[in-house]
């Protein structure tokens, strides 16, 4: 028998194994989910060629029916993982109602791997002595280790068939629900109601419906994008449109099921009911979905939030307290905290407030309020969410939080964020959180593997980017670093931190006049945060500009006087400035603050 060849395909920093289904860059794995490995494989194979939708959905799912937006999906988590090739293009180019081309120019070379051991003497080189001895061997093998053997190949069958990924998922994105009510104060309500119905439904079914979050689709409100569009851009199959209109005590809901990429109407209902039935309209919409799709609906375990009679008074407060949240600024925190405590006085059952709350807490450390300040705060609330309803993942997730990064207790955080991720998968929160943890322990692999998936669910949000990229950061990988950072940047221009950490990274690099630009940018951007101003002080410390970081971090330090600053990275820049005695200073006060 032949030599079989072993194909490498390499593109820009970029080599692809074929026959072993790896991905490495400058040398170094890439973690890639299967199915997107796969996809990558088939453009690759035919660069410079338009592959056609169909032809790929072929290849990658052969005899299995897929919808063409988990397609569209799988060739958005590429580009990211990819990000440019080196002459500044896309590595893979879309095809409007065709398909995709893999641009960038790939070399293929083919090695020769090992010969076929069932050649025959004749047809290929004679044997040694050494491989008749090793045949030999093999035949007087003992039937105890060939049954060992046999269990062993049993065992590590059954671990690879459990490590599968799930079966394919569709992809479903719920927009903004319209305020029909004709009073923009009204807005939060709609708003709300868009957040309920996106973790209603990403709880209902996680196994077989994956769902966009909240922090991605808010873009969308009001848009004039049409539906195949938001499609593309999201990766999904399926968009929920919504309107809400409340009047008095009753409200009337209006939702409809779209196929993204046909823009065909699978299902359309109004309801218009009592108010305190919201939540069960919200239910109802989600079987519907999930009927139309198909998927058959199994006992879903359901917890007080989902069965409790609501209190109109402490639903609108938790719905206001959601919407300052989003906005995301010092001040709208605050706000959101007050919300959901008047939220608690007039319902103390309610867990989703409990898990709201601890959000906000945790929403305010590092960058506005001490640690020690308020995750005692938040730990209270996040515990007691969990004990109202141990099926709350968002509950959870919170808990989760608060074991890591402030009681430092590993295995008790890994227990929470699984927790979270076997109820609600969709949930980025989940996703980051348990890469946080990962990346703790210095498993980066997985820890970005993760930061992959929560992206899939959350593809435009920044502040999860945000979270990310310290990730990276400290993973050592300073170019996927930069890369992140940019496209953080891209998608929000006035995101301080993706400038801050930039500025760390080209530090690393000794890139002085890249390190120069993007730490003048986070001062001029970040505002009044002495942390990022900070940042960037050590950034300059590290590339030998000590008198600007010392001008810098003086500012800071002055800054810190009305705003917390995270004493971890005053201590960080000190030490780079060889101020040692201030930055051991500097430690024991990040200690007492329990900075992270």
């Amino acid at each position: 028998m032949a030599l079989k060849a072993k194909h490498l395909y390499t593109f820009g920093p970029y080599q692809l194994e074929a026959q072993e289904r790896v991905l490495r860059r400058d040398g170094q794995p890439v973690t890639l989910p299967p199915k997107d490995l796969e996809t990558l494989l088939v453009l690759v194979e035919r660069a410079g060629h338009i592959v056609e939708k169909e032809e790929l959905l072929e290849k990658v799912w052969p005899g299995v029916f897929i919808e063409e937006g988990n397609l569209s999906r799988h060739v958005f988590n590429l580009r990211q993982v990819l990000g440019d090739s080196p002459d500044g293009r896309k590595y893979i180019e879309t095809i409007p109602r065709r398909g995709y081309r893999f641009v960038a120019s790939v070399r293929e070379d083919g090695a020769a791997t090992a010969s076929d051991p069932a050649a025959s003497p004749a047809s290929g080189p004679a044997q040694t002595a050494s491989q008749v001895d090793v045949k030999r061997t093999l035949w007087f093998l003992p039937l105890t280790v060939l049954i060992a053997l046999a269990v062993t190949a049993m065992l590590v069958s059954r671990r690879f068939w459990s490590l599968r990924p799930p079966p394919q998922r569709a992809m479903l994105a719920v927009l903004p629900f319209a305020n029909l009510s004709g009073d923009p104060r009204e807005d939060y309500f709609a708003d709300g109601l868009t957040e309920e119905m996106i973790a209603q439904l990403g709880q209902l079914q996680p196994t077989k419906l994956g769902v966009i979050a909240r922090t991605s689709i808010v873009r969308y409100k009001g848009t004039k994008e049409n539906v195949a569009q938001i499609g593309q851009e999201l990766g999904v199959g399926y968009l929920l449109e919504g309107s809400v209109r409340r009047g008095g005590d009753r409200v009337r809901v209006t939702a409809q099921l779209i196929q993204a990429g046909e823009q065909t109407h699978l299902w359309a209902e109004t309801y218009e009911r009592p108010l305190t039935d919201v939540l069960t309209i919200q239910r109802e919409i989600a079987e519907k979905i999930t009927h139309s799709l198909s998927i058959q609906l199994l006992p879903v375990e359901t917890g007080s939030a989902a069965t409790s009679p609501v209190n109109l008074e402490s639903y609108d407060k938790y719905l206001l307290g959601l919407h300052e949240l989003g906005e995301g600024t010092r001040e709208s925190v605050n706000k959101a905290i007050e919300y959901f405590q008047g939220g608690i006085a007039k319902d103390a059952k309610d867990a989703r407030l409990y898990s709201a709350l601890a959000e906000a807490y945790d929403a305010s450390t590092t960058y506005y309020s001490s640690p020690a300040e308020v995750m005692p705060r938040a730990k209270e609330a996040a515990l007691r969410a969990v004990d109202l309803d141990t099926h709350l993942a968002s509950g959870h997730v919170r808990l989760g939080y608060v074991r890591l990064f402030f009681d430092w207790d590993w295995p008790a955080a890994e227990r929470e964020y699984r927790r979270a991720l076997d109820i609600n998968p969709s949930l980025p929160e989940a996703q980051l959180g348990y890469a946080n943890y990962l990346g703790t322990l210095g498993r980066f692999d997985e820890a970005l593997s993760r930061v992959q998936q929560a992206y899939l669910y959350d593809p435009l949000a920044v502040e999860s980017r945000n979270e990310a990229l310290w990730i990276y950061y400290f993973s050592g990988r300073m170019p996927e670093t930069i890369e992140q950072c940019r496209k953080t940047i891209e998608l929000a221009p006035a995101a301080g931190t993706a400038y801050a950490v930039l500025s760390m990274a080209y530090a690393q690099m000794g890139q002085q006049a890249e390190t120069l630009r993007a730490a003048e940018d986070t001062v001029r951007i970040s505002g009044d945060s002495p942390s990022l101003t900070a940042t960037a002080a050590w950034a300059l410390a590290h590339i030998g500009q000590s008198g600007k970081a010392k001008q810098l971090l003086a500012k800071a330090l002055e800054q810190a006087k009305e705003h917390y600053i995270c004493r971890f990275i005053v201590a960080d820049a000190y030490t780079e400035l060889g101020e040692n005695e201030k930055a051991i200073e500097s430690m024991q006060q990040a200690f007492l603050q329990r900075s992270t």
